[in-house]
């Protein structure tokens, strides 16, 4: 029979700390948490408080739109693979990522969820809508089903937690790195991904719209474009301020249009440099900060976006343990061409 010390000697740690791993408890690293279960499940060890805790299975459900991103893709992998990976044993998570951003379709998925999938709780991405908010009240105050909010927060709704950046925080960040790089003269562009619907995009520009007009007040401000997810669009709208404006030295990428902005950007024959800053960490523009398009990355922890959501609403409904935080802050984090 397989012990805890047994457990213990072979991850080099020791009994108390692989206790707490092996029954959820706080005080270990996730990643020697994740560590030590995995040996558990090698040598064939299955506590009784581990079977008890099977016995009950919670089912989660994620509902994420923007599904065309490849930050929402990596939050897909991430809450897709929850189960897969035995995190918690006795937890189901069921993922619905929806392409478009429509508020219609957003809560046909959320009903589906409820009435198709029984879930116990629903971690969501949730579109800036009152009728998605009336959504989340209805389901914490009358079916009782305990909502986390992910990425994108309503904050008057009646959810448990929210898990993400602040986004005002994120966008005062980029106007501080674009105009110290634009040496505090010259205009710049700031493209959106959409106007309405999402409200990363409207936030990010607010704050750096302030942080432009409080640090910077000889950088001029264009006004806001939006690219509406269209590539091509977005690619016309740079390539028009580049051949138009003498004075542009920046563009800021609140969301999407990246792709459309980078091909325009390299066709202009431009003899100063163009600045850029984007959000978030993904392939596509960690390559463009390497070849020198891109001037900073600003990003927003996805892993916590992708798991701590799961955790916080099983400690409500297995632990009857309401969150500690009702705002969990992600980490703003910045890239460049020497750390990336």
């Amino acid at each position: 029979m397989v012990t805890m010390q047994q457990i213990a000697d072979r991850c080099g740690v020791s009994r108390g700390t692989v206790d707490r791993a092996l029954h959820h408890k706080e005080g270990v690293r996730e990643e020697v948490a994740e560590r030590i279960r995995a040996a558990a499940r090698e040598m064939g060890y299955i506590s009784n408080r581990l079977v008890m805790q099977q016995t009950q299975q919670w089912k989660i459900g994620v509902v994420l739109h923007s599904g065309h991103s490849p930050f929402v893709q990596m939050l897909c992998e991430l809450f897709e693979s929850f189960s897969e990976r035995a995190l918690i044993p006795n937890i189901t998570v069921i993922v619905r990522a929806m392409q478009d951003m429509d508020v219609q379709h957003q809560l046909t998925l959320i009903d589906e969820l409820v009435t198709t999938e029984h879930i116990d709780g629903l971690a969501l991405m949730p579109l800036a809508n009152t009728l998605v908010r009336d959504k989340i009240n209805t389901l914490s105050e009358k079916q009782g089903i305990p909502v986390v909010t992910f990425n994108t927060d309503i904050t008057d709704a009646n959810r448990i937690a929210y898990v993400g950046a602040d986004n005002i925080a994120t966008g005062r960040a980029a106007a501080a790195l674009l105009g110290m790089v634009m040496q505090g003269h010259g205009s710049v562009l700031p493209i959106l991904g959409q106007r309405s619907g999402h409200y990363a995009d409207s936030q990010r520009f607010t704050g750096f719209s302030t942080e432009m007009a409080e640090s910077f007040p000889n950088i001029r401000v264009l006004h806001p474009e939006c690219s509406f997810l269209d590539e091509s669009l977005s690619e016309r709208i740079a390539m028009r301020a580049i051949q138009s404006d003498s004075e542009l030295r920046g563009i800021y990428l609140t969301s999407a249009g990246r792709e459309g902005v980078y091909r325009a950007v390299h066709a202009a024959d431009r003899s100063e440099k163009l600045h850029i800053v984007v959000h978030d960490i993904t392939e596509g523009n960690i390559k463009m900060v390497k070849n020198g398009t891109v001037d900073f990355i600003i990003g927003q922890d996805v892993k916590t976006q992708g798991t701590l959501p799961i955790r916080l609403l099983y400690d409500y409904l297995e632990r009857h343990q309401f969150p500690k935080e009702r705002m969990n802050i992600t980490d703003i984090t910045v890239k460049f061409r020497c750390n990336v």
